[in-house]
């Protein structure tokens, strides 16, 4: 039997790129990625080898063949646009063809993926952006080898394209990836290697007797190598933004006159490990005279897919100047403290400030500040040299709190409880039973995680997962981990108990040298703030902590709060049903090297420049087929619902269409009963599927045959699509029959 030399090179070809996109195993946390990758390139490699088949022996001469091979490059790049849809839009019409919402929606998940990249310290979770950015990478990958490979017959030139394919990983990777993904990609190269050589005598030829890979090797090699350059540059810009130092879980460090630089992620997790692989110095303060924390930002939005985040900075004011008040701080108690802070090995668009700032000097005009969030930012990454900050700490008394009275002035996100499972509302509210005020409540919650006697404990990485959702995992099972599990779960149990309450991602008041404090990698922190009306945003610290960096509030010693629950009172359930939690490393929406107060839409068309357009314009000539197919069945739907005389007949021809569609056109011959019951046999109906064709043949049969029936056309109509659903269970379209259906060709029928 004759070998199809161009469809085994497209086999090839699929298979060397999947082997390739193994290194992706060595940055991504979890195998999520893998089958809609593989969906997608299969998808890539069919429609490729279709398009060929179909035009073989259709083409002749150069220019013919050219045009041949790029209507093939532009199905292939059409199925990669319907995929993506499919896999990750909920908005695609039909379901997978790209409208402008689908678009949109595509171009808002691969701006949060590039987020996750410039943010994230791999591995990461493999959550549906990074999917699709995957699948989009993979999918662009797989039609280039595919053209090089089969159409071009140039499989070794594809080379370079695989490689670029492991550099992206690796360029991003903390380590070396794993060795059997090099295995995967060396035998899906030698796999496509060895297509090139031995069947040569079945390369198509001219009338002329000339082989045509001899004309278009040339050219595969120079696409592969262009292919190539373009893959590389993009694992530089990758590298820049996603390999610098990060906290926690920081490999990076730039000390003075260096380049790089250690920063913090904005945002926190309840699963995952804290890195402290080495120790960097990274702030020298002088004139610190008290202990407390110092925090570069805030983060107010609880997201269940995404854990706690940046989120609302405004414009803010020139932060190189007096500084306002917080709107509804009115009590400046504690006296003014003037600092100077020196950076040492931070860079990073966040400046950390120590408690309510009223003056920052010596920072440049750059340096906005946001009164709300209490953050002082800029644009993008920034060294900074010494500066200088004045700022006063409250000391409000536990009494003091206690009669602060209702909230005030505050933004309702900071009550926002979103997608919290029912078990933690449950258990804030049996610890913080017999608060009566604000102040109890947050003093009860923060006792409860710091209480030996609940069985808490800190720790560098937190406990193996029991459960799918981390918060109630880390409440009810593991209770152990570092400060962004006991600040994440805090912050969040308080607003479900109606306080108002953010993160602060930060720094420890660091070690005394001499009149100096240095603050190190090692003082990385994230602790809770809560708001009081008058006193503002006050500080409590749930992580128990052993080692003495803690700097507790005077009101956190002094106070007497809330009793726990009693050790015997039951725990609540274990929950099921409940949204996926905050992933491990997954970043927050806002990227570090981005400018903080962007919103949504230029960050979207700094992403996906010009492909909207061009995808759309695209496929509007590409569904056409599908569209009119969807517009008949629709049509044809109405008829019978309306009932009347040929109601029966049309949901009849109906059913022929979605026959022909299966690729199975009954011939004129046959009777109904011969045609459903081939039907029921060719297509496997179940037992539902084959009961509801039937009963659309009869009521066929009735209108031709016999006398005319009052039936009800409503249950018709809900016949035929229990028919269309047997149908789809058991035999559903392939994507040839969805994209160009044959049953177009009987619209005369």
């Amino acid at each position: 039997m004759p070998v199809d030399v161009p469809v085994l090179r497209a086999a090839a070809a699929a298979v060397a790129v999947l082997g390739a996109g193994t290194a992706f195993a060595g940055v991504l946390a979890d195998g999520r990625w893998f089958p809609p990758a593989l969906l997608t390139v299969l998808v890539i490699a069919a429609t490729g080898a279709a398009g060929r088949s179909i035009g073989r022996g259709r083409t002749t001469g150069r220019r013919g063949i050219a045009l041949q091979r790029a209507a093939v490059v532009l199905a292939q790049l059409a199925a990669l646009a319907a995929v993506l849809t499919a896999l990750f839009a909920g908005s695609g019409v039909l379901g997978f063809l790209p409208g402008p919402a689908a678009l949109a929606e595509l171009g808002r998940l691969l701006a949060g993926a590039v987020d996750l990249v410039r943010t994230g310290t791999p591995p990461v979770a493999a959550e549906p952006a990074l999917q699709c950015l995957v699948c989009v990478g993979l999918g662009v990958v797989a039609v280039i080898v595919d053209l090089v490979a089969a159409a071009l017959a140039s499989p070794a030139a594809t080379g370079l394209v695989l490689l670029c394919v492991f550099a992206i990983p690796a360029s991003l990777a903390r380590e070396m990836l794993p060795w059997w993904s090099f295995l995967a990609g060396a035998a899906g190269f030698a796999l496509l290697l060895s297509t090139g050589g031995p069947h040569r005598r079945w390369q198509r030829r001219e009338p002329g007797g000339r082989v045509l890979r001899g004309l278009f090797s040339g050219a595969g090699a120079a696409l592969a190598a262009t292919a190539g350059v373009l893959a590389l540059l993009s694992g530089v810009v990758f590298t820049g933004v996603g390999t610098e130092g990060r906290l926690p879980g920081s490999a990076g460090e730039r000390l003075a006159g260096g380049t790089e630089g250690i920063g913090l992620q904005p945002f926190t997790s309840l699963r995952g490990q804290l890195n402290r692989d080495r120790v960097v110095d990274l702030f020298r303060v002088r004139g610190l005279e008290q202990e407390t924390y110092l925090r570069a930002m805030t983060l107010r939005k609880f997201d269940p897919e995404k854990g706690w985040a940046l989120d609302g900075l405004t414009q803010g004011v020139q932060a190189d100047d007096e500084l306002p008040l917080p709107e509804g701080t009115t009590v400046a108690g504690g006296p003014s403290t003037d600092v100077e802070i020196e950076p040492l090995g931070y860079r990073d668009p966040w400046l950390p400030v120590f408690g309510t700032p009223t003056a920052v000097g010596g920072i440049g005009p750059a340096w906005r500040y946001d009164p709300a969030a209490g953050i002082v930012f800029t644009q993008s990454d920034q060294d900074s040299a010494k500066y200088t900050q004045r700022f006063f700490l409250a000391q409000p008394s536990p009494q003091d709190l206690r009669e602060a009275g209702g909230p005030a002035a505050i933004a309702p996100e900071y009550f926002e409880t979103r997608g919290i499972p029912p078990q933690v509302a449950d258990l804030a509210k049996r610890v913080t039973a017999d608060a009566p005020t604000d102040f109890d409540k947050a003093a009860a919650l923060n006792r409860f995680f710091t209480d030996p006697a609940n069985g808490f404990r800190y720790d560098l990485s937190t406990a193996p997962a029991t459960d799918q959702d981390a918060l109630t995992d880390f409440l009810f099972h593991g209770k152990r981990g570092f400060c962004e599990q006991y600040a994440s779960s805090m912050a969040i149990m308080l607003r479900s108990v109606g306080v108002p309450a953010r993160v602060s991602v930060g720094f420890t008041p660091g070690y005394r040298d001499g009149a100096d404090r240095v603050i190190t990698t090692e003082d990385a922190h994230a602790w809770v703030e809560a708001y009081f009306p008058g006193w503002g945003w006050q500080t409590f610290d749930p992580t128990p902590l052993d080692d003495g960096r803690a700097a507790l509030p005077e009101f956190l010693e002094d106070g007497q709060p809330a009793p726990d629950p009693q050790p015997g009172e039951p725990l609540p359930p274990e929950p099921s049903g409940q949204a996926p939690p905050p992933d491990p490393q997954e970043p927050a929406p806002e990227p570090v090297e981005q400018e903080p107060p962007r919103d949504d839409r230029e960050q979207e068309s700094a992403v996906w420049p010009g492909v909207v357009a061009g995808s759309v314009l695209l496929l509007a000539v590409l569904a056409t087929p599908a569209t009119a197919r969807e517009l008949r069945r629709r049509q044809l739907l109405r008829a019978v619902a309306a009932g009347g005389r040929g109601s029966a007949s049309t949901a009849w021809r109906l059913l022929l269409d979605e026959y022909r569609d299966r690729g199975w056109d009954p011939a004129p011959s046959e009777t109904a009963r011969m045609i459903s019951d081939s039907a029921v046999e060719r297509f496997g109906l179940d037992d539902a599927g084959a009961e509801a064709v039937a009963a659309v043949r009869t009521a066929a049969e009735r209108e031709w045959y016999g006398a005319p029936e009052d039936g009800d056309p409503q249950e018709l109509a809900a016949t035929v699509r229990r028919a269309l659903e047997g149908l789809d269970r058991t035999a559903p379209r392939d994507l040839r029959a969805r994209v160009l259906p044959r049953s177009l060709r009987h619209l005369d029928s």
